[in-house]
């Protein structure tokens, strides 16, 4: 067996990027071949916090954000609700934004109360998808992002796995990941 990167944890977004950076990462010692990522850049609405969950909503109310920019997208998602409405799944985060949009629910029927929410933008590197996790490695190797014109670089830490076949490996994780949950069973009629 030998190790190679599988994902690159995202310790610092960065900022002021306009295109995806580049990412290198250390040489692999021994021969081995060194990993190959490219940066994923996310600008838009990262999530929604809800502050008040609203009342008497019998189904989920429709989520308006304020526009973007002109050269941007307006964000778009759908209330999902629980006692209230208790998040927003996105359908589009928007791009462009420089400053949180306004976020509008529709009014509570019969008397309720209506939800209010909140914007949380987000900007930067959201994630580096290996193309090559290279091979090798007895230890992560560094990762770097290039600087972007103005702002901060992003940063992060490259966390290695194991590749090969190994059929014992798959047994060690089904019994690591299912530990301490209930196990269902499928009787034959």
């Amino acid at each position: 067996l030998t190790t190679r990167v599988e994902e690159v944890r995202i310790t610092n977004r960065g900022s002021g990027y306009t295109s995806a950076p580049t990412v290198t990462f250390s040489a692999a010692p021994g021969g081995g071949t060194t990993a190959v990522g490219t940066a994923v850049l996310q600008s838009g609405v990262a999530s929604v916090m809800v502050t008040t969950g609203g009342s008497g909503y019998t189904s989920a109310p429709t989520v308006a954000f304020g526009a973007a920019p002109s050269s941007g997208a307006t964000a778009a998602g759908t209330a999902v609700i629980r006692y209230g409405v208790a998040s927003v799944r996105f359908t589009n985060r928007g791009s462009g934004y420089t400053s949180a949009p306004t976020v509008t629910f529709s009014a509570a029927p019969g008397g309720g109360t209506t939800a209010v929410g909140t914007a949380v933008l987000q900007s930067g590197i959201a994630s580096v998808r290996v193309t090559n996790g290279g091979s090798g490695y007895t230890s992560a190797p560094t990762v770097t992002f290039s600087a972007p014109a103005s702002g901060t670089r992003a940063t992060g830490t490259a966390r290695l796995a194991e590749s090969g076949y190994d059929p014992y490996q798959n047994l060690y994780w089904a019994r690591q990941t299912l530990a301490g949950k209930p196990l269902l069973v499928r009787l034959a009629d």
